[in-house]
């Protein structure tokens, strides 16, 4: 009886310490960011798609939830989508996708730190793609300056793009204290 007691006390212990993370603060969205592919794009070849200037409009969000930036624990990759726009094309080319932050004023293969991944991607994608966010810690350097440069690794390809249409980029990124 004094065994199954202390065995109910320790169980309890343990599943206090196994506390959820709390949410978010709130999450920043960088949306409508918009790159295009081409029939060119050819398997086995990685294509690195880089988009320029983007505004994240963080320290305007975090100003107006009242945090100084010294609050701020962590800013982490949230959820991100690609959607092929205009129904020209499909998603079903990429097998492998991933994206990138970079500090203004790089453009190298490879720069910056990978936020949100695909790897394999399902067949029969169709139009939309949801990315699962990259196991990093905290992306705050590159999400708080008023812009950044994005670039979309297309990692491996199955196929030709069906012809030339854009794709949209919608992140999100949580702000944790």
């Amino acid at each position: 009886m004094v065994s199954r007691i202390l065995l109910l006390i320790s169980f309890a212990f343990v599943l206090d310490s196994c506390k959820k993370e709390d949410p978010p603060l709130f999450t920043i969205p960088v949306q409508n960011v918009i790159f295009s592919v081409d029939p060119t794009m050819q398997p086995p070849f990685t294509y690195y798609i880089p988009v320029n200037s983007v505004m994240t409009n963080a320290m305007n969000l975090i100003d107006a939830f009242g945090i100084d930036t010294s609050e701020i624990k962590s800013i982490r990759p949230g959820k991100a989508r690609l959607v092929a726009l205009f129904g020209q094309g499909d998603l079903d080319f990429i097998d492998a996708v991933s994206v990138r932050l970079c500090p203004i004023g790089t453009n190298k293969e490879n720069c910056g730190q990978e936020v949100f991944y695909r790897d394999p991607v399902p067949f029969n994608t169709g139009l939309d793609l949801d990315l699962v966010p990259s196991n990093v810690n905290d992306v705050r350097n590159f999400v708080i300056p008023d812009r950044i440069n994005i670039q979309v690794k297309l990692e491996r390809l199955r196929n030709f793009p069906q012809n030339t249409f854009d794709i949209r980029l919608d992140m999100e990124f949580e702000v944790r204290n």
